[in-house]
């Protein structure tokens, strides 16, 4: 049997220099290395590895990403962090509105947004890492 890890996400950006500065600034990502591809774009690192991949959204081409931020197909992607109070607050700092929740039992606290091209971004965090329970955190809770 085959053997898989997720390399990176490819967005599609109406404005690709926004969207750099949207994965820099509120996510603390690395515009790296990109090789020579014919077209414009960039790629974002965590640490060694290149996550994020910038590609235009050409004139005319159909957007793989709805409006509402609802994916076709591709609902949205996650990524694991620490640092949750940290990350609220770099949020609000950029203006950007989230919706956070407890779910799977208290397991995780999961805060949704919406890059500037509507793609759905969820950051997943370790509650008893965060120092969080049920009775001190502050969003909804998924029963």
């Amino acid at each position: 049997m085959s053997s898989y890890h997720l390399n990176h996400v490819n967005i599609r950006a109406t404005s690709l220099e926004e969207t750099r500065d949207f994965y820099a600034e509120v996510l603390g990502l690395e515009d790296g290395f990109r090789p020579p591809f014919p077209n414009p774009g960039y790629w974002m690192y965590a640490g060694d590895m290149p996550v994020i991949h910038i590609s235009p959204l050409e004139a005319g081409s159909l957007p793989r990403t709805n409006p509402d931020g609802m994916g076709k197909g591709l609902d949205h992607f996650a990524m694991w962090g620490s640092g949750l109070a940290e990350q609220l607050a770099v949020l609000e700092k950029h203006g950007v509105e989230y919706h956070k929740r407890l779910a799977g039992g208290g397991a995780v606290i999961q805060v949704f947004f919406l890059d500037p091209n509507g793609v759905q971004i969820e950051l997943g965090f370790n509650p008893e890492a965060e120092g969080i329970t049920r009775d001190t955190f502050d969003g909804e809770i998924l029963e």
